[in-house]
């Protein structure tokens, strides 16, 4: 789908296609754990890139490290999309409440599902081998890392409360045991040569995968304002009623139909986007995946402008 001129008439909401939309976003966590349960570690089928990452040995490096280093790995990116189903289904909840006046929450919500959906896609793109796929979980890792220490730091916090994650110390002891090398560069880490990337480069590169491929730029740009409670962004929740006060302009809250469609599309896009990336890599089969993007798809094409 690419970039569509929007004319300037207003479309109200249709209530008939908003249930619908709202049963593919709860359908997310189904057709993960559809694929994720027969194969819980993501060991992936034989043959598959899956699979031979499970092999990878390095030299002087134990056997049983590697394979926990993999293993690991592939455990974060399905946090990561675990996380985009709950996003998601938190999102069928907003667009089907009968009070729901506005586009800002369902915004905000589907920022944080592009933004993790498409840090599990960079964890698992085809074509990498396994030290690189473990050296871009470390290198996310020590970002997370230093960002938990810089906000313990600040919060006056004792040593632990940030969470259960591993500190940065530990994860470049994980880096030496492997073999790897790392930088000192807290604000993009590098480890063995996999540098973490920015959200915005990243969100850009998944939407290359999806149907929105032409509008790359402005996904990220869009949900971003208004996550940052951009003024413009903030405003498009409003239409000018015509009448006046004063002589200054009474503004009413209006929701757009336009403003809910593709933003849920978008969070659908990036999860099937990253889920096909997963099927890929193990070698699981298409059926599943093709069989929820396919109506998704047709669904999206035919929304009202």
């Amino acid at each position: 789908m690419g970039t569509v001129p929007i004319p300037a008439v207003f479309v109200t909401i249709d209530p008939d296609r908003l249930p619908r939309l709202a049963r593919f976003l709860h359908s997310a966590a189904r057709v993960e754990a559809g694929y994720t349960n027969p194969d819980p570690t993501w060991a992936g089928s034989p043959g598959s890139m899956a699979d031979r990452d499970g092999r990878w040995t390095a030299p002087g490096v134990a056997a049983d490290k590697t394979i926990r280093a993999v293993d690991t790995t592939y455990a974060a990116a399905r946090l990561g999309l675990i996380a985009v189903t709950d996003h998601a289904a938190s999102l069928g909840r907003l667009i089907t409440d009968p009070d729901l006046t506005g586009c800002l929450a369902v915004e905000a919500v589907a920022r944080s599902a592009v933004e993790t959906a498409a840090r599990s896609w960079w964890l698992v793109e085809p074509g990498l081998t396994a030290r690189q796929r473990v050296a871009r979980f470390l290198a996310d890792q020590l970002f997370s890392a230093y960002r938990a220490k810089d906000m313990a730091r600040r919060m006056n916090w004792p040593t632990g409360v940030a969470g259960i994650s591993p500190e940065a110390n530990e994860i470049k002891a994980k880096c030496d045991e492997l073999g790897l090398d790392y930088d000192a560069n807290q604000s993009a880490p590098t480890v063995d040569g996999q540098r973490r990337p920015g959200a915005t480069p990243l969100v850009a590169a998944l939407m290359h995968d999806t149907i929105y491929s032409a509008s790359y730029p402005l996904v990220y740009a869009l949900t971003s304002a208004t996550t940052h409670g951009t003024h413009f962004a903030l405003m498009r929740a409003y239409v000018d009623s015509g009448d006046k006060h004063e002589g200054e302009a009474i503004l009413d809250r209006r929701l757009d139909h336009r403003q809910i469609e593709p933003v849920c599309g978008v969070v659908l896009e990036a999860f099937a986007a990253t889920l096909r990336g997963v099927v890929q890599v193990a070698r699981w089969g298409w059926t599943k995946v093709d069989g929820y993007q396919s109506p998704i798809r047709n669904f999206l094409y035919t929304m009202p402008y």
